[in-house]
């Protein structure tokens, strides 16, 4: 294990993240307030931004960043029931022996299995919990823990993150801080895990015997005798004796200190089967009038106002045809039908039906043959200006080609084309070139015949002017 981890965090690079594009979500119904500084929640059906508020503010974030201690443990630890994590004594010092630090009674030098000391880290966010598995994971070198947790967060698309503590005890002036935005997408990495969400869907956990004396029998035997003591969520909102209890709370995480405010990363599955993660950070110390948190108020209102008012449901029917093309060569069919390729699962508010625009990006013509499935242009849904999302548009049937249709349709093609009209061209200069030669060519033949005929008469001109010299002469003589 050690020597795989140590091999990782060679090959992990740590870059610079891109930029997120600009989430879309919608805006909170007039009336509603949030205490909350951060809030960012997320659709995991749809991928979709349901709502965010600051979401890319770096701040102290607490023990929300034993959230990324739990992914690393685990992504690297395959069997976490039959593995044992040593709570190393060196590791009790400072903050994690301070009063009011949150712990799971793990006794320094006990050996827990890896399974227990998630419950202990994610139920009460035990930080001594949370040093011994970065202790273990990076074999005894914290610095290099922290590494793998920075490295693993830019891997998920985290760019307002940096973290210099397993459990969340250093604040953003110790340089460990994150982001709504950033800890939701840690959440949902780790809620891909069942395990994971077995365990932050509990209430209560006992925790097993272990060789240390204090944990070696059992603390409510008439409860559980075959285990040591129990530990407790800090979850509030799963506490069916809560006011702020809500059976579609599944997980995940709590966490709070005087700098960081308190903040809450929760998970959610409605009657409908839909999913959320929502973050909602620095909300404020102090309880609400009912003594509950104000992150769990915060909370409740942004569910419940989802719940009431959006759902998630398909914007398309893929049987139903929505635009046809012209289609050239065809015998059968001058249009085809195209339908969506896809549903377009989307979340949507639930007043909008009828609301969504459809833009069509598809050529004016086709050529036959086209085959049933053939992607010929696409869809994009909007509604009040903001884009829903693009799907290809398939043709529903089979278009075969006239072979006729096809022929005549190459040979208009090719006496209507550039090189043909180039040849027509330099054939009637030709034709021109070649009619006016022959006329200058008949012309210089019939002035060639009549001189012939002169000749042919005996009428000779040289003759003709060598007598009227003599006579000339005659003439003079006689003067």
């Amino acid at each position: 294990m050690k020597k795989v981890l140590a091999i990782l965090l060679i090959l992990l690079v740590v870059g610079t993240g891109a930029p997120r594009a600009a989430a879309a979500g919608y805006e909170l119904p007039e009336g509603m307030t949030l205490t909350a500084a951060e809030v960012y929640v997320i659709n995991l059906d749809t991928g979709q931004v349901v709502y965010e508020k600051d979401a890319d503010t770096p701040r102290s974030v607490a023990s929300l960043t034993k959230l990324m201690t739990a992914l690393l443990l685990m992504e690297n630890v395959p069997d976490l029931e039959n593995t044992m994590i040593t709570a190393e004594r060196l590791l009790y010092v400072g903050d994690l022996i301070a009063p009011g630090s949150s712990t799971a009674d793990i006794r320094p030098g006990e050996q827990v299995s890896a399974l227990n000391m998630l419950y202990a880290m994610m139920l009460p966010s035990a930080n001594e919990a949370a040093e011994a598995v970065g202790y273990y994971l990076s074999g005894g070198n914290l610095e290099n823990f922290y590494a793998l947790m920075n490295a693993r967060a830019q891997e998920l698309g985290c760019t307002n993150t940096q973290f210099s503590s397993t459990n969340g005890l250093k604040d953003q002036e110790d340089g460990n801080w994150s982001t709504a935005h950033d800890i939701a997408l840690i959440a949902q990495a780790c809620w891909q895990y069942e395990i994971f969400r077995t365990v932050c869907g509990t209430q209560m956990h006992w925790m097993p015997f272990t060789s240390n004396s204090a944990h070696d029998s059992a603390a409510y035997p008439e409860q559980n005798p075959d285990a040591a003591y129990y530990i407790l969520s800090t979850n509030r909102m799963m506490d069916p004796g809560a006011s702020v209890y809500r059976s579609y709370i599944k997980g995940i995480k709590t966490g709070s200190t005087y700098a960081a405010g308190r903040n809450f990363v929760s998970a959610a599955v409605n009657d409908a089967g839909e999913s959320f993660i929502a973050a909602v950070l620095g909300c404020p110390w102090d309880a609400a009038e009912d003594g509950y948190a104000y992150t769990f108020h915060d909370t409740a209102a942004l569910y419940d106002w989802i719940f009431d008012s959006f759902s998630v449901r398909p914007t398309l029917d893929p049987s139903v045809p929505i635009t046809e093309v012209r289609v050239n060569w065809s015998a059968g069919a001058d249009t085809l039908a195209l339908a969506p390729a896809d549903d377009l699962v989307t979340f949507l508010p639930n007043d909008s039906e009828g609301a969504i625009e459809q833009t069509f990006d598809v050529p004016q013509e086709v050529d036959a043959p086209v085959a049933a499935g053939d992607v010929l242009g696409t869809v994009t849904l909007s509604l009040s200006g903001s884009e829903i999302g693009t799907v290809d548009l398939v043709a529903t049937q089979d278009v075969e080609r006239s072979l006729f249709l096809y022929v005549m349709s190459q040979l208009g093609n090719f006496f209507t084309g550039t090189y043909v009209r180039v040849v027509a061209v330099l054939t009637a200069l030709f034709l021109a070139g070649y009619a006016g030669l022959a006329v200058h060519m008949a012309r210089r033949q019939r002035a060639q015949r009549r001189r012939g005929r002169y000749h042919s008469g005996g009428f000779d001109a040289s003759d003709d002017a060598r007598r009227r010299n003599a006579q000339y002469g005659k003439e003079d003589e006689d003067r």
